[in-house]
């Protein structure tokens, strides 16, 4: 006996078609437990949802309710004017007084629960006014029969019964199941000894005529029942699928919202921009030349090319925009070499990420953009991602911070390290290139000069070309720069002049 289950249970496990039908039927179970009504009142407790789900059926039944007022005027309405074509007029003045006065008696009881804020503070005016309006109506239509049968000895069967229960059921605003069940209970209890002491009086055969109204009323009572806990059922699942597209709406808007946060963490707003609508137009031509293809080998074959393709941009597009009148800053850290011999690697990255995570913060409060780090090397630019008149300031504050940051982590972690600094101001290209994966960067000559200045520059200090001296408008105390720069060839060629930055002028 094992020897055959193992047999089967391999036997599915190598049958694949066998697998996507215990699969199908797995999903099928799950369905159908999916419209449970325990299960479903379980998920929305577990979910801490109950609340919620009161007070959305409260609102619903507010609606149900503003219906049902208007069904019952319009059938009072409509019922007493047809009293108007009976033949012995004399008799209906009293119904019809009855059935108005009951009407309005009602919508002035059940227009209580409009007040939202009252119902909310007080949760038994739903019972008081629903227990109170069937009330009149079964009072309206039993004392109605008890009135003809002894002052006209008519016997007159009661008109509202299974009006009023179908009420209870489908327009009160009582929630649950067990209330309006004990309230149609009571109901029918009612009309059955109104029908056993008025109605079959002088019926012979009064059990059975009793016995049939019982079971029919009952029969209503199901199926009140019935249609209370579809609706239930149908509610519970339209809210709880109505939550979860919500909560992942916001999940997707909140993802979305990371995501370009990040994106421009990195790339400035218009070539992110750019580089996504692009990625969304290669994205939509990928699926329709997935959606076009009819055989499946083709398909799975294409599937690797479809990813990789959809990444890569077009040969003829570039991401590369002109950006005038920025500042670029290069920062390096100095005596890095000699820590890479004689300090553990793992102490190494350590110091290297506290630093450059107090570079990343001081950036983004003077609004600097970095680029990107090489090893020790460090730089960034202001006045390209959101254009600022004091870029060449934000550059010079950041400098000064970084120095004071590296000297914070020096003497933190007891190393032997400073830093050394080159800014200078000018005209960059920036973009992305690459293709599987981008990279983000900024070209000109002027960024070979601020790698220049970071070269030549003096320890601890921030060295600036005469240009970016020029925009800073007398704000720091400077002093000319170092005997390296003056020799080197590339400053030469372009005729930087250099200062030192000493400080800010209080």
């Amino acid at each position: 006996m094992d020897s055959y289950f193992d047999s089967a249970i391999e036997y599915n496990r190598s049958n694949p078609i066998s697998l996507a039908r215990t699969s199908s039927q797995a999903q099928t179970v799950q369905n159908e437990k999916n419209w449970e009504w325990s299960y479903l009142v379980r998920k929305c407790r577990n979910l801490e949802l109950e609340d919620s789900y009161d007070i959305y059926m409260r609102r619903l039944r507010v609606g149900y309710l503003s219906l049902f007022i208007f069904i019952h005027v319009a059938v009072t309405v409509i019922h007493t004017l047809l009293l108007l074509t009976t033949p012995e007029i004399k008799y209906v003045y009293v119904d019809m007084v009855a059935y108005m006065s009951s009407a309005l008696l009602i919508w002035v009881v059940l227009s209580v629960n409009f007040r939202s804020d009252l119902v909310s503070k007080h949760g038994w005016v739903v019972y008081a006014t629903s227990w109170l309006a069937v009330c009149v109506m079964v009072l309206m239509d039993i004392g109605l029969n008890v009135y003809h049968a002894t002052s006209h000895n008519d016997i007159l069967n009661p008109i509202y019964d299974a009006y009023t229960l179908y009420a209870i059921y489908m327009f009160m605003p009582v929630p649950y199941l067990l209330q309006p069940f004990v309230l149609g209970s009571a109901v029918t209890l009612c009309y059955i000894i109104n029908y056993s002491f008025v109605i079959t009086a002088k019926d012979d055969n009064q059990m059975h005529s009793i016995l049939n109204e019982a079971i029919y009323l009952s029969c209503v009572n199901l199926l009140g029942i019935f249609f209370r806990l579809m609706r239930d059922i149908a509610l519970r699942t339209t809210f709880l699928d109505r939550r979860q597209y919500v909560e992942e709406n916001l999940l997707l808007r909140y993802a979305r919202d990371q995501e370009r946060s990040l994106l421009l963490s990195i790339l400035p707003a218009q070539i992110a921009d750019r580089l996504q609508e692009d990625v969304k137009n290669r994205i939509e031509r990928s699926k329709q030349q997935h959606q076009q293809q009819s055989q499946l080998d083709l398909r799975r074959s294409a599937d690797s090319q479809t990813l990789k393709r959809w990444r890569q941009p077009d040969h003829g597009t570039l991401f590369i925009e002109p950006h005038e009148d920025v500042t670029v800053l290069y920062a390096d850290v100095v005596n890095y070499t000699h820590l890479t011999t004689t300090l553990d690697v793992k102490k190494l990255v350590e110091a290297l990420h506290d630093l450059f995570v107090r570079f990343d913060i001081a950036s983004e409060e003077y609004n600097v953009l970095r680029i990107k780090f090489l090893g020790d090397c460090y730089y960034c630019v202001a006045g390209l991602a959101n254009p600022n008149a004091d870029h060449a300031k934000c550059c010079v504050d950041l400098g000064l911070r970084m120095i004071k940051d590296i000297r914070d982590v020096r003497e933190k972690r007891h190393l032997n390290i400073d830093m050394r600094i080159g800014v200078h101001s000018g005209d960059v290209l920036s973009g992305v290139i690459g293709a599987a994966k981008w990279q983000f960067d900024i070209w000109s000559k002027d960024v070979d000069i601020a790698n220049r200045l970071e070269a030549t520059g003096a320890t601890g200090r921030v060295h600036v070309s005469q240009k970016t001296l020029s925009l800073l408008d007398g704000e720091y105390f400077f002093e000319d720069g170092t005997e390296k720069a003056r020799e080197d060839a590339v400053l030469q060629k372009h005729g930087i002049r250099t200062f030192l930055i000493k400080s800010l002028r209080l």
